[in-house]
């Protein structure tokens, strides 16, 4: 059975908020931390996709093939 808020220490920090904390805007904060993060995936995502070289042909189906540069001119499952 959980009780009351019961008084609490305020001398002692704590990195999370403390005691009962609840953010009025941790909605906000939390969408705007999953944009930043999808920001940075779509940015790497990208860049991956342009810079993807491989030196030998694969000899099956590599999901990479759908969206890398390598091989957007039609070449896919390493056929020759």
């Amino acid at each position: 059975m959980a009780g009351g808020r019961y008084p609490y220490p305020k001398h002692v920090w704590s990195p999370t908020g403390g005691w009962w904390t609840q953010p009025t805007n941790w909605k906000a904060n939390t969408a705007f931390a999953f944009g930043v993060g999808a920001t940075f995936v779509a940015a790497a995502w990208k860049y991956s996709a342009e810079n993807e070289e491989r030196h030998t042909r694969p000899k099956g189906f590599i999901p990479s093939q759908l969206w890398a540069k390598e091989f957007r001119d039609g070449e896919v499952y390493g056929k020759k």
